[in-house]
C-alpha cells in the first residue's frame, strides 16, 4: 500500500479524534478469521468488501516498532462509518496483515484525505480536509 510515513508526533487518539470529526464514528473489530465486523449492525464482511476511504500509519514514540495503522471504513452492510486500527510490520497479528492486505482501497474517493485523518495535512492535499 502506497502511503506516507508519520512525520510528527500525532497520538492514535488525535487520528481517530479526527476520523471522528470527519464522520467515522464507529468502529470496526478483526475477527479471529481475517474479517471485519462492523459494530453498527454486526455484520461479518470480508475485507476486500469494505470501502477503505483512508489509511494513517503511526509509530510509537519510544518504540519504532510499535506500528499501527487506523483506517476509515465504510460498511457494505448498513454504509456505517468507522475506524479499525490494525498492527503492521513485525509485531502484527495474523489477521490484522491479512486484512490489511485485503482491504478494497478506495482513498481515491472524496470521503476523507486518503494518507490522513481529518484536519491533518500529512500526506494530503489540505483542501480536502
Amino acid at each position: 500500500m502506497s502511503d506516507y510515513p508519520p512525520s510528527d508526533e500525532t497520538t492514535l487518539t488525535d487520528v481517530l479524534e479526527g476520523y471522528a470529526r470527519g464522520g467515522f464514528t464507529s468502529s470496526f473489530v478483526v475477527t479471529d478469521d481475517s474479517e471485519l465486523e462492523c459494530i453498527e449492525c454486526g455484520t461479518v464482511s470480508s475485507p476486500g468488501e469494505v470501502s477503505m476511504s483512508s489509511l494513517r500509519r503511526l509509530e510509537g514514540a519510544s518504540d519504532p516498532d510499535d506500528m499501527v495503522a487506523v483506517v476509515a471504513l465504510t460498511c457494505p452492510a448498513c454504509n456505517s462509518k468507522g475506524t479499525v486500527v490494525l498492527g503492521y510490520g513485525p509485531m502484527a497479528t495474523v489477521q490484522d496483515s491479512d486484512v490489511i492486505k485485503s482491504l478494497r482501497d478506495d482513498r481515491a474517493d472524496t470521503t476523507a484525505p486518503g494518507n490522513s485523518a481529518h484536519g491533518e495535512t500529512t500526506g494530503d492535499d489540505p483542501q480536502l480536509d
